[in-house]
Order: C-alpha cells, then sequence, then structure tokens
C-alpha cells in the first residue's frame, strides 16, 4: 500500500502549491505587528547593496561559509551549494550576482530600492514605481494593486518602513525558477534538483518548496513520498537572519532590516496552515484509501480533494485580504482582526528565536491547527460567504464578516505577530533592551 502513496501526493501537490504565498501581502501584517516597537521608531540610511558587499566582503564569505558547513550538517534533506558558487572576497566582476548565486536566489531580481505605501500612509513626495521595476515575474496583475514608493540613495527612511516592506519581498520572485527542470541558467547551477512538487504552469508555482514547509508529517508519508521532506523555508531563515546579524553589527542598518524582513518572510508563511501541512482534513490512513482508489481507477475523491484544499486555500487567502484592506482604509486599527497582530500575550509563550524555530515552533504550532483550519473554512464557504479566486486580482470586496472564521484567523494573526517579534528580537540586538 505504501508505494501507493506518491500517487496521491504528486497529483494533490501539483493542484495544491499553485497558492504559494500566504497572508497575500506580509507588508500590512508586519507593520501592524511591529508598529510598537522602539527599535523601529529610528530612521535609517538608504544605500545600495553594492557598498554592503564591497565593506563587508571578506565578513560575507566567513558568514556564507559557516552556514553552508552547518546547513550540510544539520539541515535534513539541504542539497550542498555547489564549491563553484561560493562567494569569494577577492573575486571581480558583478559583485551583486555573485551574491545572489552565494544565496541561491533568482539572480534576476530587480531588489528595487522601495517601500510599500500601505493603506492610510503619505507617500512623502515619492514617485511611483511599477510592478514590472519590483517584481521578476512576467505576469504582475496579483501585484498590481500595490503601491511601490521609490527610495534614493542617501535619504533616510523609517526601519519600520524598510522592514515591513522587505517582508513581502521574498514574493516577488526570490525563488522561482531555481530546479533544474525550471526555465532558465540558474536552475541549471543550483543543484536543487528537479522541482519536487508545483505546477510548473503557473510562474510563480516554483517558490512552494521554498515557501511550504512539511516538517509535521507522518513518518509513513515521508517514507512514502520523501520529496515532501525537500522544504527549505526554515533554511531561508537561516540564511537572512544570518546576514541581517552581520548588516546590523558592521552598521549597515538598512540591510540589516531589509534581511531581516526577508527572515520573517518565511515564518510568516509557516504560519498560515496550508503552508505546514500536505492535506489538512485528512489523516494517514484516509489518503492512502484516497491513493489506492486512485489507483484502481476511481479518481474521483483524489479530483476532490485536490479542489477542496485548492478552493480553501484561495477563498481564506481573498476573504484575510479582503477584509484586512477594508478595515485598513477605515483607520479600525482596534477591531480585532487587525489588533490581533500587535497582542504581546503570547510573546513568551515561545522559546528564544533559533535556527530551529521555523521549523520547530512555527510550522509545528500551524500543522496543529491545520485541521480545524481547514472544517471552519468548509463550513464558511458552506454558508454561502466564499470569497474570489485568486485570480480574480485581490481586488478589495465588500465582504461580511464571519464571526467563527474570524476568531481562527485571529488566533493565527497573534502568532504571526508574536513570532515577527521574537524574529525580530533574537536578531537585533537593540530590540531586546
Amino acid at each position: 500500500m505504501k508505494s501507493l502513496v506518491p500517487l496521491l501526493f504528486a497529483a494533490l501537490l501539483t493542484g495544491l502549491c499553485n497558492h504559494a504565498m500566504a497572508w497575500s501581502n506580509h507588508a500590512l501584517g508586519s507593520l501592524l505587528a511591529l508598529r510598537e516597537e522602539p527599535a523601529l521608531h529610528e530612521a535609517v540610511m538608504v544605500e545600495p547593496l553594492e557598498v554592503f558587499l564591497a565593506d563587508q566582503a571578506p565578513a560575507i564569505e566567513r558568514l556564507l561559509d559557516e552556514q553552508e558547513a552547518y546547513a550540510r550538517a544539520h539541515f535534513s534533506y539541504y542539497p550542498a551549494r555547489p564549491d563553484e558558487l561560493r562567494w569569494r572576497a577577492d573575486a571581480a566582476g558583478d559583485r551583486r550576482t555573485a551574491f545572489f548565486q552565494a544565496l541561491r536566489i533568482n539572480p534576476q531580481i530587480k531588489l528595487a530600492s522601495f517601500v510599500q505605501q500601505l493603506p492610510g500612509q503619505d507617500a512623502g513626495g515619492r514617485p511611483l514605481l511599477r510592478g514590472e521595476d519590483v517584481l521578476v515575474f512576467h505576469k504582475v496583475g496579483p501585484w498590481t494593486h500595490w503601491r511601490y514608493l521609490a527610495l534614493k540613495n542617501g535619504e533616510r527612511v523609517s526601519a519600520l518602513q524598510v522592514l515591513a516592506s522587505a517582508a513581502d519581498e521574498p514574493d516577488y520572485g526570490h525563488d522561482i525558477n531555481l530546479f533544474s527542470n525550471n526555465p532558465g541558467a540558474a536552475g541549471q547551477r543550483y543543484n536543487f534538483g528537479p522541482q519536487p512538487f508545483g505546477d510548473a504552469r503557473f510562474e510563480y508555482s516554483s517558490q512552494a518548496p521554498f515557501h511550504i514547509g512539511y516538517y509535521h508529517e507522518s513518518a509513513l508519508i515521508f517514507a512514502a513520498a520523501p520529496y515532501l521532506g525537500q522544504t527549505l523555508p526554515h533554511w531561508r531563515v537561516y540564511q537572512y537572519s544570518g546576514l541581517a546579524r552581520l548588516a546590523f553589527a558592521s552598521d549597515h542598518p538598512y540591510w540589516g532590516y531589509r534581511f531581516l524582513g526577508w527572515a520573517m518572510h518565511y515564518l510568516q508563511d509557516l504560519t498560515q496552515p496550508y503552508h505546514a501541512s500536505v492535506l489538512p482534513g485528512v489523516d494517514t490512513a484516509g489518503m492512502v484509501l484516497i491513493a489506492a482508489k486512485a489507483e484502481a481507477g476511481f479518481p474521483e475523491d483524489r479530483e476532490a480533494a485536490i479542489q477542496r484544499v485548492a478552493d480553501r486555500h484561495t477563498a481564506i487567502e481573498q476573504y484575510q485580504f479582503d477584509r484586512m484592506q477594508g478595515l485598513l482604509a477605515e483607520k479600525r486599527f482596534e477591531q480585532p482582526l487587525l489588533a490581533a497582530y500587535g497582542e504581546r500575550a503570547l510573546d513568551g509563550d515561545y522559546p528564544a528565536f533559533d535556527v530551529d524555530y521555523a521549523a520547530q515552533v512555527v510550522a509545528a504550532e500551524s500543522h496543529a491547527r491545520a485541521d480545524e483550519f481547514d472544517a471552519l473554512i468548509g463550513e464558511w464557504m458552506a454558508r454561502g460567504a466564499a470569497a474570489k479566486g485568486f485570480s480574480d486580482g485581490n481586488q478589495l470586496q465588500a465582504v461580511q464578516p464571519d464571526p467563527a472564521l474570524e476568531k481562527l484567523l485571529v488566533e493565527l494573526f497573534r502568532h504571526f505577530g508574536a513570532h515577527s517579534r521574537n524574529a525580530l528580537k533574537g536578531t537585533l540586538p537593540a530590540a531586546g533592551k
């Protein structure tokens, strides 16, 4: 029977992982979670990445070598970085591209100097950037409603704006086309192998293994489908939080906050239960049964499972986005759905932020709530409150609040906020003083 389980997963993950973005916009939640942090009230000076790379080239070499050695020894399923991609302090040539390749991120990312203009914020006279100036994707439709404000080198900008805006940035193309069967040359060099799951028809689906963390499925599931272990958000958190510490320690706070925002993104992704559970609402025995029926020529249950989870994932993302946008536009910060991000009652319940925090704390917590989350969304949809799909453009909709659904969302947003603040505390020394 074990041999049948991968048949289900192969189909399921093709259908499910098109929705590899969690919580619609990380900048919104990050702003609400962190706006009361005293350390983030300072202004920092914008500087090009090349300034940080030139100033700290030897330290970056040491850090990335240490991280690589640790990842090979500590992280299961970690694919070693090819030696030819190693950052060398004394190398010549395009240092920006060399840095991207040493991190094994998409070398075509724009890395524009920008902050998002969030609802209720003044643009401050800054010009707008086009989506094409910020995003890698050829189809930027889902992101066109965001407003990207251009920054100039040398100007000073709020640390909170830098951090909150950066928390959304890994969804702009950092992790697409990194596998050997993806378009472009990067996947041929990066040693991640073939994409373990996702649908190649969707440009952004190749980021799924970096934004989804299946760390807590049963041993049978991993034995039958070991490629489910090839999920790497915990590694990205480790990479970027280490770079943030280096940037802060070397007096490059702009890049410290930007790297920290990148690290937070993956933590925040894992607070979404659909990013921590393969098939919420179906236990291991149920998965095996669905696989067996499909193998016997009765794929209806498999197709229904794919459609069910994809629809629910899409619907909750749309509901969350619409509700937050509406409340923020009305400046109703006292509403529980917004206030939850800043509530601190849970902050002390978690261990200190460390290398295993993403997988063993955030993903474990989220995985434990996945079945309840899925069931609650199903009940809400059955009541006729389903939101439009993600492909409809995330346009602002007049949605009615659902008390049962919002109660659980409030809990998840408290987790989002607490984990974001714990990452800040564990990365920025001043935040803990």
